[in-house]
């Protein structure tokens, strides 16, 4: 059988270091191709670009689509004002993002959508965040756990019901964490399918799509420890192949 491509969105680094100072590098980080090819499929790095049709042409040679984590998303998207605790934003990957799911919803192939990934999934079906967890009055975990990456530093309740749940056999799950943005209002379509014991969203899922799981946390980190992840990221290889 042929191994289903998965297309990664990309994203910018730019370095510093001399002599090539100011370059731009289009980049993942290797957590997300590494999980993709230990999972059975072939990862392809999508790299951001301004060209909108050229982002969209891109899902129409692949099988799945991995939205990745980075910058906070750009809060006029969905209709606010930025307050004191946002932090970078990037509008042109947020649009860059949007077109990736359009093409994918299009053509109906599993997406996978991971931290800023969930939020910008979440904002694109018209929903809203929390611009920093401090506004969120019922946040009281650390959602930023600033160690080892793949450490689980908190516990998830998660739908029985869900894809997620489905795919790593349980309901609870100590996860990693690696955020300070929040969703507030779920958008169209959407449900909440995992939550932090905070109340903080941390799944989202759509049952009218053939696949769409959405994860606040880290799999891809976790995948090299931890058998719940990698039985996450095997699910979503295999919904590309059905």
């Amino acid at each position: 059988m042929t191994k289903p491509c998965i297309g990664i969105s990309g994203s910018i680094l730019r370095t510093n270091d001399a002599p090539f100072a100011d370059v731009l590098r289009a980049f993942v980080n290797d957590d997300y191709a590494r999980s993709i090819e230990e999972a059975g499929g072939i990862p392809v790095i999508i790299p951001f670009t301004k060209n909108l049709e050229v982002a969209r042409e891109s899902l129409s040679r692949l099988d799945g689509l991995l939205l990745t984590g980075g910058h906070d998303v750009y809060p006029l998207h969905y209709g606010e004002e930025p307050l004191q605790g946002i932090e970078d934003v990037w509008p042109e990957r947020d649009q860059f993002d949007f077109a990736l799911l359009k093409a994918a919803e299009e053509k109906q192939i599993p997406i996978f959508a991971i931290c800023r990934g969930l939020q910008i999934l979440n904002v694109y079906r018209g929903g809203t965040l929390y611009q920093d967890l401090k506004y969120d009055t019922s946040c009281s975990l650390k959602h930023s756990q600033n160690q080892t990456p793949a450490l689980g530093t908190h516990t998830i309740a998660i739908d029985s019901k869900s894809k997620l749940a489905n795919a790593i056999g349980h309901t609870n799950w100590v996860t990693n964490s690696h955020h300070h943005q929040s969703v507030k209002d779920v958008g169209d379509s959407l449900h909440i399918t995992a939550h932090a014991k905070d109340g903080t969203v941390e799944g989202l899922e759509d049952d009218n799509y053939p696949w769409l799981v959405a994860c606040q946390f880290h799999p891809e980190m976790m995948t090299i420890n931890d058998q719940k992840a990698k039985r996450l990221f095997k699910a979503f290889i295999n919904a590309t192949t059905k």
